[in-house]
């Protein structure tokens, strides 16, 4: 699992966007806090195997500079882009690998340059397409919104109230459109640099008709709402999306004004520069929307919908079975309709011949998410994803009747646009905090529940050591949650250090971490790898145990002709074989103990040393062994 499915993505009722986050932290643990919150500094996991260059835009690099640093690209051979200078502004720049250079070197070269916090291949995303009752003459044609239990009188703001800002990122947006006049701001255009969005492509349009065509007008179709504005940021053209347009397009609806934020497109790839622009958006309130993506069974959830903080969409049929493109897996939040979606087309048209695909199931989630914040505009990205998963109906097919009440095919279910707005978010006075200074005290050997009782939901323990031990923390399974551990800790001079985190089970295990810690209060925060909820309960508990290193491992005869070092060591301990200093040969014990470690032949009379390390990372005495 990457490790920004390992970071924290905890938020509490009403910390979202309202400048409360740390306030109730002691000193000590405002650091703490930060990391346990959705702004985390952990960096995302590249795939180790081989680039694709076909998925890389133009052998392109995005480079992220530290802070005071000078990063030299002629040093490389690099050529320099027009990257977005709102990128720039971020620290962010991107470069051109020639082609008479070896782009994966060249990678791996900049990446271990001190003056670069990262450096990634800018991945290629996909557009997800498969290329009371309103009077708009089209609207009997609009079997997706009756689906969801769409009408036209649902939210009724006061007078005076600002329409709800729906950032579209995409192909652009045709704004002369007869049914979306008025309602498209200017935007921008990071494929041209230009300083207005027009759609060329026509998806963009497309997506944006779903969610703001105008109602009541007696022409085209209806949105999904009428108080809206579309605040067009044109990322890419026909075929693809470079990650650099889409990170600038993020940036840029951030800080235009937006509270809904639709990603139509995907890339099977993570990319840290967009993740660090996804946790900004979600820290400033803004609710992310994207589509899982049309690769089923080739892919899995695509990115950005596979983030834990963004709301991912698959698709749904006119019968509300799963659409067989619909990408699907852990991942996946809600289904909306998306085939044969009627909608608004280029040159004033309209139709729903070609407009199939998770692209348009994802517009009926961001605008049922600003019908909610057209209700509420108070309300945080926490509230309006549980609001909308909550309220989803549950097809009776695919594993429903499981207790978790969410599936790989369907997340929590189609999305109900009336039900949604009568649903009511939790109270959760009863919930373990996530906050340093009020985690809860636990005990050796007492056994404490509680719930995932929302999305973005962690919860925090903490324990005192007055010397080291080897400490196990246990947490059961509930079904369709993946739980994460998380320890942190804060030694007796009152300094924080990150201890490790433990996500190795998956959906529906119960998770072990394992460690030796030194003395001091250390904070445990158990949360839910893709940011999602039960009414469940799990348990957790933790226990100590002596930190005692394993027994030398027993070593057999080794000759100068041996290409492995054999012997029995203690169980699952990891085999290390140095000779001098240097490591030559590792292995790991089987749950006999018998281990196999991988050496080249050495020659006769060379002196090897052995050690066996436990899972808590307590290392034994070394065994000498001479070559014969």
């Amino acid at each position: 699992m990457n490790t920004f499915k390992r970071t924290m993505s905890i938020l509490t009722a009403g910390l979202v966007g309202t400048g409360l986050l740390g306030t109730a932290v002691h000193a000590q643990g405002t650091e703490l806090a930060k990391r346990n919150l959705f702004f985390s500094t952990q960096t995302i996991e590249q795939p180790s195997e081989s680039i694709d260059l076909a998925n890389v835009n133009k052998r392109e690099i995005i480079v992220k500079t530290k802070e005071g640093n000078a990063f030299a690209p002629s040093s490389y051979g690099l050529e320099t882009t027009s990257a977005p200078s709102i990128l720039k502004e971020e620290g962010i720049s991107v470069y051109q690998v020639p082609n008479d250079k070896n782009y994966e070197k060249t990678l791996s070269q900049i990446k271990t340059d001190r003056a670069v916090e990262y450096a990634e291949p800018n991945y290629l995303s996909k557009r997800t397409a498969e290329t009371v009752k309103p009077n708009d003459k089209l609207y009997d044609q609009q079997w997706a919104l009756k689906k969801i239990n769409w009408a036209k009188d649902l939210v009724n703001p006061p007078a005076g109230q600002k329409p709800v800002i729906v950032a579209v990122l995409d192909t652009g947006v045709n704004a002369d459109h007869p049914d979306l006049k008025g309602k498209v701001l200017k935007g921008k255009d990071f494929v041209n640099n230009l300083k207005t969005s027009n759609d060329t492509v026509g998806h963009g349009t497309e997506v944006s008709g779903i969610i703001a065509a105008a109602t009541d007008n007696k022409i085209g179709i209806s949105g999904l709402n009428n108080h809206v504005q579309i605040l067009p940021v044109r990322v890419g053209g026909k075929v693809s999306i470079p990650n650099s347009s889409a990170i600038a397009g993020l940036h840029y609806a951030i800080d235009h004004g937006a509270r809904v934020i639709n990603m139509s497109f995907g890339s099977a790839e993570p990319s840290q520069a967009e993740y660090d622009a996804i946790m900004e958006a979600v820290h400033k309130g803004i609710i992310l929307v994207a589509a899982s993506g049309n690769e089923n069974p080739v892919y899995g959830v695509n990115y950005p919908a596979a983030y834990p903080q963004v709301i991912s969409v698959g698709a749904t049929r006119y019968n509300d079975v799963i659409a067989p493109f619909s990408s699907r897996g852990p991942e996946l939040d809600v289904v909306a309709p998306g085939t044969n979606i009627m909608t608004t087309l280029m040159n004033g048209k309209y139709g729903s011949r070609d407009v199939s695909g998770t692209s348009f199931s994802t517009p009926m989630v961001s605008g049922l998410a600003s019908l909610l914040l057209t209700k509420n505009p108070a309300l945080t990205p926490q509230q309006v994803e549980y609001m909308i998963e909550k309220s989803a109906f549950k097809p009776d097919r695919e594993g429903y009747k499981n207790a978790a009440g969410l599936t790989d095919f369907y997340g929590y279910g189609r999305i109900d646009a009336a039900k949604a707005l009568e649903t009511k978010f939790p109270s959760l006075a009863g919930d373990t905090t996530d906050i340093p200074a009020k985690a809860k005290w636990m005990s050796k050997g007492t056994v404490y529940k509680d719930r995932f009782d929302v999305p973005f939901d962690g919860d925090m323990y903490r324990f005192k050591l007055t010397k080291e031990y080897n400490v196990k923390i246990e947490v059961s399974a509930t079904a369709g949650m993946d739980p994460v551990v998380a320890v942190d800790r804060i030694s007796a001079d009152g300094k924080l250090t990150y201890e490790k985190i433990a996500d190795k089970s998956g959906v529906g295990k119960a998770e072990t971490w394992y460690a030796k810690l030194k003395p001091g209060i250390n904070y445990v925060t158990i949360y839910e790898a893709n940011n999602h909820w039960s009414a469940k309960p799990y348990s957790v508990k933790f226990t100590t145990f002596e930190a005692v290193a394993p027994a030398a491992p027993k070593v057999n005869k080794v000759d100068s002709n041996d290409k492995y070092v054999t012997g029995k060591a203690e169980k699952k301990s990891k085999i290390e074989v140095k000779k001098g200093k240097t490591v030559i040969g590792k292995a790991a014990a089987s749950s006999s103990g018998a281990y196999k470690a991988p050496i080249k032949a050495q020659k006769r009379g060379t002196v090897l040393y052995v050690t066996a390390t436990d899972a808590a990372g307590n290392k034994s005495k070394s065994t000498k062994i001479t070559v014969k």
